[in-house]
């Protein structure tokens, strides 16, 4: 569902967690009571939770920590600021790679410049899968950074990414968290992020890199219905701890260090550290590309970011990313 002007209007009204009965919302939005009835029963269909108590009105059963422009980049550290350069919050859109992308296209924007938005319509994971983008509830954002390089040097921007990610968690106070190649981010092995880059060429030589990160913030089981796969997310893993603006300032401070410094270091400075971060490291996996498969042990990544698959045999063989899934072997 994607959400028109008055859902919108509703749920920043009902942000902040507090009791409203239906005549107070529909007095304040020009509306009859049964269309406050009406717009909130929709709102339940597309995954917000409601709590209603006589006498009192009715609440979001959690409340949503809507995305705060200036206090993103307040908490971004002084000796980073200068990496900030241009910052983009919007309320909906089909998804913020795209709509950077478009936004470049029209007039070339700096290293640095970042779009953030509540929801996606039209959010993309890997393999043209959709990423489930509901209102307020998770973090979706894009970083846009151009190189002079080579399109093969950017091969390992994302695994590099992947570690900026998890450094950010780190520091907020998680732990259990993780990486799957070539670019999803677990916690306790069920699926609390991904990273997808997108690359295009400049008319000008070189290449410009577009960072697509969402992470799982406080998403309800109702909106999270067409994930076919184990999934967490960060409210979970931080006991509540951790809140949103924090979470997304913590994780632009992190990636554009990582894109400040990967045109001169690679991939090679993030090698170690996404090894550490390996959840499957040395468990049994198997590698799936169409209706054909291969099985060995994960043996983490190369200093190029292919993934090293330890044979029964002993031999070593390297998978590059591409139309492939990594999975651990049934048990």
């Amino acid at each position: 569902m994607e959400l028109t002007g008055i859902y919108k209007a509703i749920l920043k009204r009902m942000a902040a967690g507090q009791f409203f009965s239906g005549q107070e919302l529909a007095n304040e939005l020009n509306v009859s009571r049964a269309s406050i009835w009406n717009y909130l029963k929709k709102l339940e269909a597309a995954g917000f939770e409601f709590h209603a108590v006589k006498g009192k009105g009715t609440r979001l059963k959690r409340p949503l920590e809507l995305l705060d422009k200036q206090q993103i980049i307040s908490g971004v550290s002084a000796q980073r600021q200068h990496l900030v350069q241009n910052i983009e919050v919007l309320d909906s859109c089909s998804s913020t790679n795209l709509h950077i992308a478009q936004q470049h296209s029209l007039k070339p924007l700096p290293n640095g410049s970042i779009c953030m938005a509540e929801m996606q319509t039209k959010g993309r994971g890997r393999l043209g899968k959709t990423w489930v983008s509901p209102y307020g509830q998770n973090l979706y954002v894009s970083f846009l950074w151009s190189f002079n390089g080579g399109i093969s040097s950017l091969s390992g921007l994302s695994l590099a990414c992947g570690v900026a990610v998890c450094h950010a968690l780190k520091e907020l106070g998680m732990s259990g968290h993780g990486l799957k190649w070539p670019n999803d981010v677990l916690w306790e092995g069920k699926k609390l992020g991904g990273i997808l880059v997108d690359i295009q060429g400049e008319s000008q030589g070189g290449y410009t890199a577009i960072v697509g990160i969402g992470l799982n913030y406080q998403m309800s089981s109702a909106a999270s219905n067409a994930i076919d796969q184990p999934w967490s997310d960060v409210s979970k893993a931080s006991g509540g701890m951790v809140g949103r603006n924090k979470l997304a300032a913590c994780l632009l401070e992190h990636v554009l260090q990582v894109l400040h410094g990967y045109e001169e270091g690679g991939l090679l400075p993030h090698v170690a550290p996404w090894n550490e971060y390996d959840c499957y490291k040395q468990q049994p996996v198997r590698i799936i590309s169409g209706e054909q498969f291969e099985e060995g042990f994960a043996g983490g990544i190369s200093n190029t970011g292919e993934l090293l698959l330890l044979k029964p045999d002993g031999s070593v063989k390297s998978i590059v990313s591409g139309e492939v899934s990594l999975r651990l072997q049934a048990t």
